[in-house]
């Protein structure tokens, strides 16, 4: 029975441990009414060749656009991206920025790279093999001022284990929501 409840333990010990040292932050709010909704596509699939654990920078810009933000004070843009992943290098990871600054929504980072961003991985080797892409879709939010805004989609594969074949994000849309 002992032996029992210390395996309990080493197994709660296990799950938890991602959440050890870490504290759980108050939410981050942003609030406004809509008045504006543009979107953005590319056709087609593009090559991601940048490796996020290894180059510098270890993002590559995917899409980009600006938005007109009105009002007298503080607003949210609202982002909503969407792809097909075609995951061929175990991961692909995703970042959205307003003004060059990570919207809310990311991880702080992943693995031992601290930069924020979105993960989609594969589940086991042989989906890497299949390259049939999955669907991944994401939402970010940012308080921002009025004025211009620049929103930028970046992207970056995994480690680089297949340079026979490389990883491609297909019919990437970003809609964006704003006052």
């Amino acid at each position: 029975m002992q032996a029992l409840k210390l395996s309990c333990l080493c197994l709660i010990a296990v799950l938890a441990s991602p959440f050890l040292g870490h504290a759980f932050d108050d939410p981050v709010e942003c609030q406004s009414a809509a008045k504006h909704v543009k979107a953005i596509r590319l056709q087609d699939y593009h090559p991601i060749t940048t490796l996020f654990q290894f180059d510098t920078p270890n993002l590559e810009p995917l899409m980009s656009t600006t938005v007109e933000v009105q009002g007298s004070g503080e607003s949210c843009i609202i982002a909503h991206f969407s792809t097909h992943a075609r995951i061929t290098d175990n991961y692909i990871v995703f970042q959205v920025q307003v003004d060059g600054e990570p919207m809310e929504g990311h991880l702080s980072g992943t693995g031992l790279v601290a930069t924020p961003v979105v993960v989609t991985n594969i589940q086991d080797y042989n989906e890497q093999l299949t390259k049939f892409p999955r669907i991944v879709a994401y939402n970010f939010f940012k308080t921002v001022r009025p004025g211009t805004h620049t929103i930028t989609v970046l992207v970056a594969a995994g480690s680089g284990i297949d340079p026979e074949n490389i990883p491609s994000v297909g019919s990437p849309v970003l809609t964006l929501e704003y006052r």
